[in-house]
């Protein structure tokens, strides 16, 4: 059936269960990677019923697998304003698609807010708060990209060429290499991922630059192997094979361990050591920490915290609350500390 014919109203009667068929088509067209079908079927489905959280949702989900970003995150915008679906499942992938599009201030200063309600399901706030130190960490001596690619007159809208991003990549300061990264992940070209395959392996380039740019390859659906040096060591990568966010896994477990002690004693120093774990596992990825153990990882966080309040007098006592060796302990200390010195000489020297 269609419109009424006889004037008097203009709204659609629907076929029975006509809105569900097509969100089931949308879902199936998802599934077979039918993109563009499914986008068809989400819009007619929300055509039909605006506030349809599954079809809205739909829509969000084929746009980012279209590389529609932009429109994704209006998408999401919108079901966040109108409160539509779960807003904690909606607001993840929304900071998600923030990340991706690299607008980190607007991350950290939308999750600040929503972690201090304290209302968050336990596993996504773990998830939102490694996305708040990450946000956090690209906001800390970036600035906007703007500025960083020397837009002089920014009302023309200038868009730097793939080889002008490519010589930035090659020759800019971090700052502006941090940019030309986000920029040329909107391109699919050779030269584009041999530009990325040789800042990889450039022995002189920021390590934690180099960290983005592996996570900018893995959402980018790039496979292969690359060359990665880092900290003085040269090792070959498979994409496909890496963790979506830098360790997380490990890193809440070692955290929820450290709460269990540090958090109970000390609240405040614990999330600052939070901030300093996640700060080393994005410096050293997609390398893991040695030895895989949460006990002597968690111990050598609360040393290394202590050491920092100048109370770092308590090591065996330190090690007695954990379930673990005081020579590994020790190690990864020593760890910490080298990875967090070298960063520091790293940017000192490029100020």
């Amino acid at each position: 059936m269609g419109k009424q014919v006889n004037g008097q109203d203009d709204n659609v009667i629907l076929f029975p269960g006509l809105v569900p068929k097509l969100v089931e088509k949308g879902m199936s067209s998802l599934k077979e990677k039918k993109y563009y079908d499914a986008l068809t079927y989400f819009k007619q489905s929300t055509e039909l019923e605006p506030k349809h959280s599954q079809a809205r949702y739909g829509l969000v989900i084929t746009n980012i697998e279209l590389h529609k970003l932009e429109e994704a995150k209006k998408h999401c915008e919108s079901m966040l304003h109108e409160g539509i679906g779960d807003y904690y499942d909606v607001l993840q992938v929304y900071v998600s698609l923030l990340v991706q599009l690299g607008d980190y201030e607007e991350v950290v200063e939308i999750l600040e807010v929503v972690i201090a309600e304290d209302k968050l399901p336990p596993k996504m706030a773990e998830s939102l708060f490694h996305l708040l130190e990450f946000a956090r960490h690209m906001t800390d001596g970036f600035e906007e990209v703007d500025e960083l690619l020397d837009i002089e007159d920014r009302s023309l809208e200038i868009v730097p060429s793939r080889e002008e991003l490519i010589h930035i990549l090659e020759k800019g300061n971090p700052d502006q290499q941090w940019g030309a990264i986000q920029k040329l992940s909107h391109f699919e070209s050779n030269d584009v991922k041999e530009a990325y395959s040789a800042f990889l392996k450039g022995e002189n380039n920021q390590p934690v630059l180099k960290s983005y740019l592996l996570q900018t390859l893995k959402e980018m659906n790039i496979e292969g192997e690359f060359e990665v040096h880092k900290f003085g060591e040269s090792y070959q990568v498979k994409i496909q094979d890496l963790e979506n966010v830098f360790h997380e896994k490990f890193g809440t477990t070692v955290l929820r361990r450290l709460e269990q002690v540090l958090g109970q004693e000390n609240p405040s120093l614990f999330e600052m050591m939070q901030q300093v774990w996640w700060h080393f596992l994005f410096a050293i990825y997609p390398k893991t920490p040695k030895p895989l153990d949460a006990e002597v990882w968690a111990c050598a966080i609360h040393y290394t915290g202590l050491n920092m309040l100048e109370d770092g007098n308590h090591f065996e006592d330190t090690v007695h609350k954990y379930d673990t060796k005081g020579a590994e302990v020790m190690q990864s200390v020593k760890d910490l500390k080298e990875i967090e010195s070298i960063l520091f000489s790293i940017d000192d020297s490029l100020t």
